[in-house]
């Protein structure tokens, strides 16, 4: 009987002396391994919020400060130019301070101060922006007409039946006019006045042009005229005396004054 090979038997007690130890430190490593991902996995909460959540984060904090979310420049401007308007609508230019208007727009003062320099030149662009939009109401009401004299009939109807909405301008306005001593805001009202009768004095012309028109009738007086019915509307409007007006009655007194236009001025 051949002895038992003593070689083999410690070879195997070695290998699994190696195994156990591999065993140990692959145990050792998979636990480290498991703290580094448990403290990756924390890691995500303690980092900047991402620019979206930044973004909602600073809004809501502005609404809870009682400031309007940060916007572009162009859109902060626009902004603060809507409101301004109402806010001098409400009252003259001279009770309106600074922090009135900063407040209305939603910004600080010195934040108005980075788009305006002031109040006075905020107040001069606010009477630039609503004589343009109105100016732009007017095309838009001209160009849905072939005839020059309906489109005027079609602008002086449109502004009797949007009075209402349109108080704020009406009053700025008015408003703007008390304050003509100062000659930067003279020069702006008189030009916001000057492209209005400008438009008007434009269509009155084409339609002499096609015979429309009498031709003895002069297209600028005849602009003027149709100011001053305009500014009749907003008189009575602004006096509460709507039920002067109806509107049969100024669609009567529209007639009348188109109908001046093509018979031209009375002979003597």
């Amino acid at each position: 009987m051949k002895p038992a090979r003593a070689v083999p038997a410690a070879e195997g007690g070695a290998a699994r002396h190696a195994r156990g130890l591999a065993l140990v430190v692959s145990i050792h490593y998979s636990l480290i391994l498991s703290g580094v991902r448990a403290i990756v996995a924390r890691k995500p909460s303690q980092k900047k919020p991402g620019r979206e959540a930044a973004k909602r984060a600073s809004a809501r904090a502005s609404r809870k400060a009682g400031r309007a979310p940060k916007r572009a420049a162009p859109e902060r401007r626009q902004q603060i130019l809507e409101s301004a308007g109402a806010v001098f609508a409400k009252a003259s230019y001279a009770r309106v301070g600074t922090a009135d208007l900063a407040r209305a727009a939603g910004v600080s003062e010195p934040a108005l101060y980075r788009y305006f320099s002031g109040k006075r030149e905020l107040y001069v662009e606010t009477l630039k922006a609503m004589g343009a939009r109105l100016l732009d109401i007017w095309r838009g009401v001209a160009a849905g007409s072939d005839d020059p004299l309906e489109a005027i009939r079609a602008i002086g109807l449109g502004y009797y039946d949007h009075l209402q909405s349109r108080a704020p301008v009406l009053r700025l306005f008015y408003e703007a006019i008390s304050e003509i001593d100062d000659a930067e805001i003279r020069r702006t009202v008189r030009e916001s006045f000057r492209a209005m009768v400008g438009f008007v004095e434009g269509l009155v012309r084409e339609g002499r042009a096609r015979g429309r028109v009498h031709p003895e009738v002069d297209p600028r007086i005849a602009a003027w005229h149709f100011m001053a019915i305009g500014l009749s509307f907003d008189l009575v409007h602004m006096l509460g005396l709507g039920a002067e007006l109806d509107r049969e009655k100024v669609e009567s007194w529209g007639s009348l004054y188109l109908g001046s236009l093509a018979s031209g001025p009375e002979e003597e």
